[in-house]
């Protein structure tokens, strides 16, 4: 399995794997149970459409600074 962390922190995983050529986002809840969720990102577009979002994002959160 060729898995590369690309991400990490206490509630979100960005892993990106050769071999199935798909990114692994996961995202989980905080607390004394967490709930996770995972969504592989099997295309090139949507990984585009998620990277333009979260530039959206930080326009936004630049804006209210």
């Amino acid at each position: 399995m060729s898995n590369s962390i690309l991400y990490h922190t206490d509630n979100i995983l960005i892993v990106a794997n050769k071999d199935k050529q798909h990114v692994q986002l996961e995202l989980s809840s905080s607390g004394y149970r967490p709930k996770f969720v995972t969504h592989y990102i099997e295309s090139r577009s949507e990984l585009d459409e998620l990277i333009a979002a979260l530039e959206q994002a930080r326009a936004h959160l630049d804006a209210v600074e």
